[in-house]
């Protein structure tokens, strides 16, 4: 008997994850009394430090990774792994960077530094790009998750999109951040229950066990060859795996998390204070390191058994190769545990984004621009509002992109590496913030005006040179952007005086103690 493309008793496990998901929705909501923003949004800023850890690192997550880095792995081998496990080192150290800044008020986005550090422009700008972006990016996680459903269980994409988008709006509607949180706690708890299921049977069906993969994978090509060719240490845009673009990137990527990314931030926010904050940010970066571990092990894992024992049709690749062993070697229940799993990263991201962007939009835009005497009651009402509109909202583009033709579709993914662009833009702005004392919002209005048709140009340069036979590398496209932001932001500086210290006080990384 099968149900939803799973075995019943695979079917029996994801369907009892989506009920406790809605479980913990309904109990938040008959618990909690949702009386203010601040319990809503951020549960009255006194998460536990270790909770908050956990989400963080599920947030961040995504099924981006559980794919995309076995399949790296498979294919490819581990020389981009030096990028995943430096990001937590990197990450680390930019936490100093920016979060101080945010605990000095009760704010609830990083975006109101933008407007003490600058001027209201600035923290529109940021605002509204921010919320363009990540709206359109949880769109593609939607689609691209249910690509993923589709591969494992064989769900119709239609079907999966409104399955996780209605689920999650729920119980994250119900509840608000508790519930988020705690489900965050659930799903890293499948996550890790999965992973370990595939890695046991992937070492006792590998001749030699755990050594016996490594050994395989290394003697087959899968392990740091990349990292022996001289074209790996050169500043080339058209080199694949460059150490120099993984390392900029890198960065860039942990700036945007640390500095402007409020899926992120506001997890961070929901503790009682910048040391419970740091004790969160510091316990995540700890699971990270084991978690990618695990998901780098499964890729060379999945290789090695292939390898012994080849499929029929034929060479299979990374994502391929991890579904079919998924649905095909693991005993009852697991594979609905692998679905569980991914469901769970899924939901993670989703519902951060949907809370994310309504508090954005209500503490950084309606507050703000359109009425500012708004009580606490009228902006709760209008949280709960917008937490809807914006989960359909994604929904209504993944089901388009899902419904057009796959050529249509495909162009959808594509422009992702623009979005992802922007995201460094944003980054930057944040960091000319805390270490300038003499740039000001004219700068920054107007070097942003020029990063932006960087990045334009430089996507086009990126699609154009796809299927050529010198391909642009994907890490390279969002750099001569946020270059050229850096650049013309801190250009005017060489010449001007120091801002008054009544502008900066407290708002830089030189002004720090003075307010």
């Amino acid at each position: 008997m099968h149900i939803l493309g799973l075995a019943w008793q695979d079917a029996l496990v994801v369907g009892l994850y989506l009920v406790a998901m809605l479980a913990i929705g309904v109990w938040f909501k008959w618990r909690e009394a949702h009386r203010n923003t601040e319990e809503y949004l951020l549960g009255n800023r006194g998460m536990p430090w270790w909770l908050v850890g956990i989400a963080y690192l599920m947030t961040l997550l995504s099924t981006n990774s559980l794919v995309a880095v076995p399949g790296e792995a498979y294919n490819h081998g581990l020389a981009l792994a030096l990028r995943y496990f430096l990001a937590p080192f990197i990450g680390i150290a930019i936490f100093y960077l920016f979060i101080r800044f945010f605990f000095r008020s009760r704010v609830f986005t990083p975006f109101t530094y933008l407007e003490e550090r600058f001027d209201r422009r600035v923290r529109a700008l940021g605002s509204v790009f921010y919320v363009v972006i990540r709206l359109f990016y949880l769109a593609l996680v939607l689609y691209s998750s249910a690509l993923v459903l589709r591969g494992v269980a064989n769900w119709p994409l239609a079907q999966s999109i409104l399955i996780i988008g209605v689920i999650g709006l729920i119980y994250v509607y119900l509840g608000g951040a508790k519930a988020l949180l705690w489900a965050d706690f659930v799903q890293f708890g499948l996550l890790v229950g999965g992973l370990a299921f595939v890695i046991t049977v992937c070492i006792q069906r590998v001749d030699g066990g755990a050594a016996g993969i490594v050994r395989y994978a290394l003697d087959h090509g899968r392990g740091f060859e990349a990292m022996e060719q001289p074209s790996f240490y050169a500043l080339d845009a058209f080199v694949r795996l460059n150490l120099w673009l993984m390392l900029f990137v890198t960065v860039t990527d942990r700036l945007f998390y640390a500095s402007s990314d409020q899926l992120a931030v506001q997890r961070l926010l929901s503790t009682a204070s910048y040391r419970q904050a740091e004790r969160s940010y510091w316990f995540s970066q700890l699971l990270t390191l084991p978690t990618l571990l695990l998901l780098w092990f499964i890729g060379l894992a999945i290789f090695a058994f292939y390898g012994q024992n080849p499929p029929a049709g034929g060479k299979l690749a990374g994502d391929t190769a991890l579904f079919r062993f998924v649905t095909t070697e693991l005993p009852p229940f697991v594979p609905g545990l692998f679905v569980a799993a991914i469901l769970g990263l899924i939901m993670s991201t989703l519902d951060a984004g949907f809370h994310s962007l309504a508090t954005v939009l209500v503490k950084d835009v309606y507050h703000v621009f359109i009425n500012p005497a708004a009580d606490e009651r009228r902006q709760m009402q209008l949280s709960r509002l917008l937490i809807l509109v914006i989960g359909f909202v994604a929904m209504g583009i993944a089901l388009l992109m899902a419904l057009t033709s796959d050529k249509v579709a495909n162009s959808f993914i594509e422009t992702q590496v623009f979005w992802i662009s922007f995201q460094g833009l944003l980054a930057m702005v944040f960091l000319i913030g805390v270490t300038s004392c003499r740039v000001t919002a004219g700068d920054i209005l107007r070097a942003f005006g020029v990063a932006f048709v960087v990045t334009l140009i430089t996507t086009w340069f990126y699609l154009r040179s796809r299927g050529t036979e010198r391909p642009m590398s994907f890490l390279f496209v969002a750099i001569p952007g946020e270059v050229a932001l850096l650049v013309f932001g801190y250009l005017p500086a060489l010449w001007r005086k120091r801002l008054p210290p009544e502008k900066t006080a407290g708002l830089t990384l030189f002004t720090l103690e003075r307010k």
